[in-house]
């Protein structure tokens, strides 16, 4: 998790080199269109509910863990993310909404309240613009302290999840994870460099209305050899809903 003199490339991935920054990019597809992309590493396509409130005016997307049956080396993590409308013109009038690979993206048709729909739509889609358009590209999402993910619910006095997670197995061997939102297989590498390092990529090719795909990449973790003698080790795993899991075994 290397910095570059300015910092993170993404505060809010450290492993991300190129693409739109920011857990969630926001932009109007049309006059009366909102597209959401929100990163959710480790929630899979059924592992969520979402909810219009009464007034209208939001959306939220709250997941639950994983079946019991399904083995993660780490706890589960749980979101409740919500999408408000920031103008007072309209409200919502239905949305579509899917998780693939970690990342939640919704499309929110909104109507107009009232008179409102007198507007000129050049004029309504300006200000939508204005009110709901982020820029993923901007400085304030470079720097040297790595983000918390804002949804993210923590039980009372656990210690935020990061993108990155290490864990000794019985075994000897090693698990990490490695968040990479976007990325599924087919899309990511793992290889040994130097005989102690394992260093993955991964590539989030750009889905729906993303402004852009993203890259990672990252030294998964480095292998101690006081001996000095060749070590042999495998490496096994891939992408699981915008996760990097990696089995290392020497």
């Amino acid at each position: 998790m290397l910095m570059v003199a300015e910092g993170y490339y993404a505060t809010n991935n450290p492993f991300q080199k190129h693409g739109p920054k920011g857990f969630t990019e926001t932009k109007m597809i049309g006059v009366r269109k909102l597209f959401v992309r929100t990163d959710l590493p480790g929630v899979g396509q059924d592992e969520y509910t979402a909810s219009i409130d009464e007034s209208k005016k939001s959306v939220t997307i709250r997941t639950w863990p994983p079946p019991p049956f399904i083995n993660i080396a780490f706890h589960p993590r749980i979101y409740k993310t919500t999408t408000h409308l920031k103008c007072d013109c309209c409200e919502i009038g239905s949305f579509t909404h899917q998780v693939s690979d970690g990342v939640l993206r919704l499309v929110i048709t909104m109507t107009p309240i009232n008179n409102q729909d007198q507007i000129p739509d050049v004029q309504e889609e300006g200000r939508h613009r204005f009110l709901h358009d982020t820029d993923n590209y901007a400085a304030e999402f470079t720097g040297h302290t790595l983000l918390v993910h804002p949804d993210l619910l923590l039980p009372e006095g656990s210690p935020p999840r990061m993108a990155y997670a290490f864990k000794q197995l019985p075994d000897g061997s090693a698990h990490v994870s490695l968040d990479m939102p976007g990325v599924s297989k087919g899309y990511f590498t793992a290889e040994v460099e130097d005989g102690t390092r394992v260093i993955v990529t991964g590539r989030a090719p750009a889905v729906s209305h993303d402004s852009n795909g993203r890259f990672y990449s990252a030294i998964a973790a480095t292998i101690s050899n006081p001996t000095g003698t060749n070590l042999v080790f495998t490496v096994e795993g891939g992408p699981e809903n915008g996760v990097l899991r990696l089995n290392i075994r020497v």
